[in-house]
């Protein structure tokens, strides 16, 4: 499997999630980078909200770059390594496409929950294989993987908005706020009125549909649970 993430484009590392961004709460001033790569998130979370930021990330040459930007970067498997921080460090956790290369997501928000503030956050961002490209590809009987996307050969596991909502509250977490970026290529409206159009004999409800498929990827804010 490291080799599969060492043959993808440097740009992997590089990106910022700008819908993801917008849902970090400005006032947020302690941040763990879950997978931060080369720290394109955490620098610009430092630039504009003045925050400190600490990265973990699993692979070393893309550490090496964010520690130029981020207040400190552990190298680490997040589901192997301690983590070296106080209990109730952190105003926000972020797993940026994280989640879903892990083994078991379950167990790792399970274990990165005490190490958020009571008045903390998760915030993450999550392919969702409900949209309709994936939908197509079953529908021809192919599951194609692929270096990067919804079928990158390096996840692990694979949600629905359904399933990213059970992770979570399985987990001990509320999910506060919970949006999608749509992503669709011209062929695929007239793929959704068809399914439409043969759904609505069998039940399909069609809001619920379309607002599914066209989401390629959901973002979220999630809250701890505080038992008394």
């Amino acid at each position: 499997m490291k080799k599969e993430y060492e043959n993808k484009a440097s740009t992997y590392y590089q990106g910022i999630n700008q819908q993801l961004f917008s849902l970090i709460d400005p006032e947020s001033k302690v941040i763990l980078d879950v997978g931060c790569g080369e720290g394109a998130l955490g620098a610009a979370i430092k630039d504009t909200y003045e925050a400190e930021v600490h990265g973990f990330e699993l692979f070393q040459h893309a550490a090496d770059q964010a520690r130029k930007k981020l207040d400190s970067v552990t190298v680490g498997n997040i589901e192997q390594d301690s983590l070296p921080f106080a209990h109730e460090h952190f105003d926000g956790i972020i797993f940026a496409d994280v989640l879903e290369h892990t083994l078991d997501p379950w167990a790792t928000l399970e274990k990165v929950r005490p190490y958020l503030k009571k008045s903390g956050a998760i915030y993450a961002s999550i392919p969702n294989v409900g949209h309709i490209s994936i939908i197509e590809e079953l529908i021809r009987g192919t599951w194609n993987y692929v270096d990067a996307g919804l079928l990158d050969k390096t996840h692990f596991r694979f949600f629905t908005k359904s399933e990213i909502e059970k992770l979570f509250i399985s987990s001990g977490y509320e999910v506060e706020l919970i949006v999608n970026n749509q992503v669709l290529f011209p062929h695929h409206h007239q793929l959704i009125h068809k399914i439409v159009e043969a759904g609505q004999s069998i039940g399909i409800n069609v809001d619920t549909f379309i607002e599914r498929s066209v989401a390629y990827q959901y973002m979220l804010k999630a809250k701890p649970v505080v038992t008394a």
